[in-house]
């Protein structure tokens, strides 16, 4: 147990208590009107809310016990700082308080300290997050560039290896070879999509045309995939409130259709109720539940249980950073919907 954050938490609550107890004592000797009676009992209730900040200060885990100190730090600073000031006006022969009064004030000073030091921990805890994105921003820079080169160079060789190998098996073995570096390659471009998609810019934004987009998502998958059958069905002045990465996360979800699904892939997209809804069906056997269990909300992602599918985290983080919606219906092939805000 950490004694650090037990005496911090502990403080919290030993001021509320002092509150609780100076408010209840002047309930007990006696109010002689409501409007006392009414000091009394906000002071009981600011009291016992210190107390269980205190508790909640202790017990909440995300709360690093340096925080927890810092906000005990505050508190402390103001009952000491308003202890003092109540002292040099009670010293006066001339002035007097009733006890309901001075827990008030004591009680409802602690509490705004509390507030301006879970502020100030806010503050620090923004700063720090900045600080570990940034760092997390300039690694995945050097994995991706590590990663491509390395690819490049695996795909190169396997290639002619593949060409010069006069054993068949040694030649299936470095087509293989060729394949996944090829694989490696392309999940090189998603992560820089996945990059892109987490440093979301909301000021970017604009009206999208949606059937322009998907027009042209179409075109070039049916470059890609000339064998594949993609019908469309966009309705007419559909608005998306988005930017250029709306067209990425359409061509992973039509191509996860393609690739992974079946032979009829049909986009549909309509417009109601201030939202734009993307829908692309497909007829094939559907996404594994070990792919979509990731991106549901409050998974733990263990080493044996994680997708595979960077895509599909792409489409999710753009969809996401949109504050839209996706659903994914596997009982018969896949529906994705991507729900959005119109413009």
């Amino acid at each position: 147990m950490d004694i650090k954050r037990v005496l911090a938490g502990a403080s919290v609550s030993a001021t509320g208590m002092g509150v609780f107890l100076i408010a209840l004592t002047a309930a007990a000797a006696g109010l002689p009107t409501i409007y006392d009676l009414g000091l009394a009992g906000l002071g009981i209730v600011v009291g016992l809310l210190l107390v269980a900040t205190g508790a909640g200060l202790f017990a909440f885990e995300e709360l690093e016990t340096s925080h927890v100190i810092r906000v005990a730090g505050w508190n402390a600073l103001g009952v000491v700082v308003l202890a003092l000031v109540l002292g040099l006006v009670l010293a006066s022969p001339s002035v007097t308080l009733p006890a309901a009064v001075i827990a008030d004030v004591l009680g409802v000073s602690a509490v705004a300290h509390v507030l301006i030091g879970v502020n100030d921990v806010r503050r620090i805890r923004v700063g720090e997050l900045a600080r570990e994105r940034q760092k997390l921003a300039v690694l995945n820079r050097i994995v991706r560039h590590n990663l491509r080169n390395d690819a490049q160079i695996l795909l190169g060789n396997a290639e002619s290896l593949a060409v010069e190998l006069e054993d068949e098996r040694q030649a299936k073995m470095a087509t293989v070879v060729a394949e996944t570096a090829e694989g490696l390659a392309t999940m090189n471009d998603k992560l820089g999509q996945f990059q892109a998609a987490i440093d979301h810019d909301p000021s970017d934004e604009r009206a999208v045309d949606l059937e322009e987009t998907v027009t042209s998502v179409h075109k070039e998958l049916r470059e890609e995939y000339p064998e594949a059958a993609i019908d469309v069905d966009i309705s007419e002045d559909c608005l998306v409130q988005a930017d250029d990465k709306l067209a990425v996360a359409i061509h992973e979800a039509v191509e996860n259709a393609v690739v992974h699904g079946g032979t009829n892939v049909h986009i549909t997209g309509s417009q109601s109720d201030g939202h734009v809804e993307i829908a692309v069906a497909d007829n094939g056997p559907g996404i594994p539940d070990h792919e979509l269990t990731p991106l549901e909300e409050d998974t733990e992602i263990t080493q044996l249980e994680h997708g595979t599918g960077v895509g599909l985290w792409v489409l999710y983080t753009i969809v996401d950073a949109y504050r839209g919606t996706l659903t994914f219906d596997t009982d018969d092939g896949t529906t994705v919907t991507i729900r959005l805000p119109a413009a």
